[in-house]
């Protein structure tokens, strides 16, 4: 299961990685000032980089059998916490908001299917 959740955490890499084209940037950030755009953009960034050495290193240990408990239950309180935000900050009437939120929420199982005591 740890490969599994390493498999969702490099597609969320891939995802954020597609944020550009998905949501026009950084034209449509324009808006919020040259400072927000830019931190905004560098946030994403760090994700994507986070998503992949998570992942990466997820996948890796899976397949040497080594994967510690710690490392999943933090990839699954992470998702706890995107799960959370996500019904504080966003809208959850369009379809792809409520899809993302499954998501996350199988992400969070996944996660917390891959911790082995």
């Amino acid at each position: 299961m740890a490969l599994a959740a390493g498999l969702i955490d490099l597609g969320f890499a891939l995802f954020h990685a597609a944020f550009r084209r998905l949501f026009g940037w950084p034209e449509r950030l324009t808006p919020s000032g040259g400072l927000n755009t830019a931190i905004t953009q560098t946030l994403n960034a760090m994700l994507i980089f986070v998503f992949l050495a998570y992942g990466a290193t997820l996948i890796w240990l899976a397949g040497q059998g080594r994967v510690h408990p710690v490392l999943p239950l933090v990839g699954a309180t992470f998702w706890g916490l995107r799960l959370t935000l996500q019904f504080i900050w966003f809208d959850l009437k369009p379809w792809p908001s409520k899809l993302i939120t499954a998501v996350f929420a199988l992400a969070i199982v996944i996660h917390l299917l891959a911790v082995k005591v």
